[in-house]
């Protein structure tokens, strides 16, 4: 059985509350227990354990201790911000999802989970930075003979388009226009045609001369150049009107 390190974050159950501590599996090595005791549960002092975890929680522990002849893992949720919590949780579960999407690729093709996750999810999980990254990249028809064996591309080419929905991405930002022209209303009209005649773009007035301008694609990198284009064909336009044009993109959070 696998153990985990000392200093390392692990996704954890909560199975048993008791006045003293809480009991827990580590569900990333085979739900082995472990113990938060209630000094480590949390940074702030507990008075009552029983508001600060609750039976069945998914909670994220950083390992203080391991004695593998004891089969003792000492644990503490103090100390795991909110934001590294929330990032280990996604992570996990996009983990479990790969190994579902192998297991179904494995079955569907005859084969063993270790071959194929050898043989395909490790490949792919090395060129694209994630497996699911990777299959989205698949389903939006990008070639990956290179980085696979041949074998392995149609069969998973059919699991990816029954299993994988990529979703659209969407980057944003403020428009201000402004016309001193007697047809000024017709020139910003005008300018914003040429942001909308960008496929994939659109505008919505946000009030006093701003609009919101977006743009949509399967990847951040086609969106950004999407909205790249709708824009500095929008400034050539205003340049040529006479009018003024500012652009700010909003953070992609």
């Amino acid at each position: 059985m696998e153990y985990p390190q000392r200093d390392d974050l692990v996704v954890v159950r909560v199975s048993q509350i008791l006045d003293y501590g809480v009991f827990v599996e580590l569900l990333e090595f085979g739900n082995v227990r472990g113990f938060v005791h209630i000094s480590n549960v949390s940074s702030s002092w507990v008075k009552n354990i029983r508001n600060f975890v609750k039976p069945n929680q998914v909670r994220v522990a950083k390992v203080l201790n391991v004695d593998i002849e004891k089969r003792q893992i000492d644990l503490s949720f103090a100390g795991v911000s909110s934001s590294r919590e929330k990032q280990k949780i996604n992570d996990f579960k996009q983990y479990n999802r790969e190994e579902k999407l192998i297991s179904l690729f494995a079955k569907q093709s005859g084969k063993k989970f270790d071959e194929v996750w050898s043989a395909v999810a490790e490949p792919l999980n090395a060129e694209y930075g994630s497996l699911m990254n990777a299959l989205e990249k698949v389903a939006l028809g990008e070639d990956i003979s290179g980085v696979i064996s041949k074998e392995w591309i149609i069969p998973l080419k059919e699991m990816v388009e029954k299993n994988i929905v990529v979703s659209e991405k969407t980057l944003k930002g403020k428009a201000k226009i402004n016309s001193l022209a007697s047809n000024g209303v017709e020139v910003v009209k005008e300018i914003l045609l040429t942001i909308e005649s960008v496929k994939g773009c659109s505008v919505i007035y946000a009030g006093s001369g701003v609009y919101t301008v977006t743009s949509t694609s399967f990847t951040f990198k086609q969106a950004d150049k999407l909205l790249t284009k709708a824009i500095e064909s929008a400034e050539k336009k205003a340049k040529e009107l006479g009018a003024t044009f500012e652009f700010k993109k909003e953070e992609n959070n």
